[in-house]
């Protein structure tokens, strides 16, 4: 039976990592995707959120899609999985991709199932590889799910013409050591990205015929690696954010008068309290700004002079000779 803490705490050992210092859209069916990228997302989102449930000896969840409509999940416990085209469904030890319903059948997927035949054996090894033989006499076809260069697939799966495993050879459907290099190299970049190593978690098969587009192969299955993901949450936790309503902030408080807006009686700038510049606000009500008494007028001076003191100079001078030289002064 496989341990998964078993296989991590020797891959730990053995590999010495070290630490350097996943579309909001309703869908319009359920268990239909039209994007690959959303489709990952919550397959992945749905191991996350029940993490807690999945027993130490489940390695791996797979989840069963004709097209782009998904037929059926299940965990993988057993040490070897069978997925053949038998109708028995899902019995712990073997899935049987002609076993589910599908309402929404065409019937070219329909005839491409009868010639399923064997299918693939699938298990994990001690050191967290996931192992696939082919045993039927149709082709089955490895698909990357990987969003850039680096992958988790076999080096041997990739020298093969259009990744079409060969009968009765296994080979490496997910390396485990490929795997931990780009999760150190991934580590070590400025912004891990999280998202594609937890898409290289995930490993792809399609049977009997492939599409370019992994939506469009008639029949596939997905498997998650529940040991790379075990591995990735202890080396990249998953960040949980929470939901923030812009709406809901608290509103910044509003001052009871604006500092730049022209005074209510008279735009005066002594009625309103404020300085000629606008620079101070009044904190009294409405109501009594209307009702203050305009500033005092500054006393005149003591000799009894008919114009202000502020008066320039120079404005005085030429006041005084007219005075004395009336005519003079208007002729100038």
């Amino acid at each position: 039976m496989v341990s998964r803490r078993k296989i991590l705490s020797r891959s730990r050992d053995d590999l010495n990592l070290e630490m350097s210092p996943g579309y909001p859209q309703a869908e319009e069916e359920e268990d239909v995707w039209y994007n690959k990228d959303k489709l990952y997302k919550d397959h992945i989102q749905e191991v996350l959120d029940k993490w807690t449930q999945i027993d130490d000896e489940i390695w791996a969840k797979v989840i069963v899609l004709e097209r782009n409509r998904r037929v059926a999940k299940a965990y993988a416990r057993a040490p070897v999985l069978t997925v053949n085209g038998s109708d028995d469904g899902f019995d712990g030890f073997r899935i049987g991709l002609c076993g589910f319903d599908n309402p929404m059948r065409d019937p070219k997927t329909e005839e491409l199932k009868k010639h399923i035949g064997h299918g693939v054996k699938v298990k994990m090894d001690e050191q967290g590889n996931i192992l696939v033989k082919r045993v039927s006499k149709c082709n089955v076809y490895i698909k990357s799910t990987s969003n850039g260069e680096e992958t988790s697939i076999g080096a041997d799966v990739l020298k093969l013409p259009n990744c079409a495993l060969e009968p009765d050879k296994p080979v490496k459907l997910f390396d485990m050591k490929k795997f931990q290099a780009n999760v150190n190299r991934e580590l070590r970049r400025a912004y891990p990205d999280r998202r594609r190593l937890e898409c290289q978690c995930l490993s792809a098969l399609a049977f009997v015929k492939s599409e370019q587009d992994l939506l469009d192969c008639p029949i596939w299955v997905l498997i998650i690696n529940v040991v790379a993901m075990d591995m990735l949450k202890s080396k990249l936790p998953p960040v949980t954010r929470s939901a923030v309503d812009i709406r809901n902030r608290p509103r910044i408080p509003v001052p009871d008068e604006d500092p730049y807006s022209v005074a209510s009686n008279g735009g005066g700038s002594g009625s309103s309290g404020a300085s000629s510049g606008g620079g101070s606000v009044h904190q009294g009500p409405p109501s009594s700004r209307r009702s203050d008494k305009p500033p005092k007028l500054p006393p005149r001076d003591s000799n009894h002079n008919p114009y202000p003191h502020h008066i320039p100079k120079e404005f005085k001078i030429k006041m005084n000779l007219a005075n004395t030289y009336p005519s003079g002064i208007a002729q100038s």
